[in-house]
């Protein structure tokens, strides 16, 4: 059994790599869109500067996951919530910057760049909800996958 989780671990951390390293790209790849191609280009600046941050963020997280000791069922919300948050946060950039709305979220950039059709997206706003409750639950499960993981090491004996 505990082969199994360590093997699952493994899986995972691999994963979470690759998606932490694909999000980086996505970023990147976002960054080329041209002002000329939006309504509003500072969402689409604010997308680029999320996916890559946050892809840095899975990045990091991956190197973490072979250090956490939660259940399975645990570990499958923490994969989840991290990939829904993180992609939630910079695609909520690249709504606004297509539609040209932006949400009230946002009011210091909508304050130093009006978005051309308001700031009343209710799909950006959803987006940025999501994401920020998506990260703390897996901000949260990592550290209660940590704080386990040095409790499991001390019980051990030897």
């Amino acid at each position: 059994m505990a082969a199994d989780i360590e093997t699952f671990n493994l899986r995972l951390r691999r994963w979470v790599l690759i998606i932490g390293i694909l999000q980086v790209l996505f970023g990147c790849l976002v960054g080329l869109v041209p002002p000329t191609a939006v309504p509003w280009f500072r969402g689409i600046v604010m997308a680029h500067i999320e996916f890559t941050s946050n892809g840095v963020l899975m990045t990091v997280m991956g190197l973490l996951a072979s250090e956490l000791h939660l259940p399975r069922l645990l570990l499958h919300l923490w994969l989840w919530t991290l990939l829904i948050g993180t992609w939630a946060n910079g695609s909520s950039g690249v709504v606004a910057g297509f539609t040209g709305r932006s949400t009230m979220l946002l009011p210091t950039a909508n304050q130093g760049f009006p978005p051309p059709h308001g700031v009343d997206n209710p799909f950006a706003t959803a987006l940025l909800l999501v994401s920020g409750f998506a990260i703390v639950v897996a901000l949260l499960l990592t550290l209660a996958g940590l704080i386990r993981s040095r409790d499991m090491r001390a019980a051990r004996p030897g």
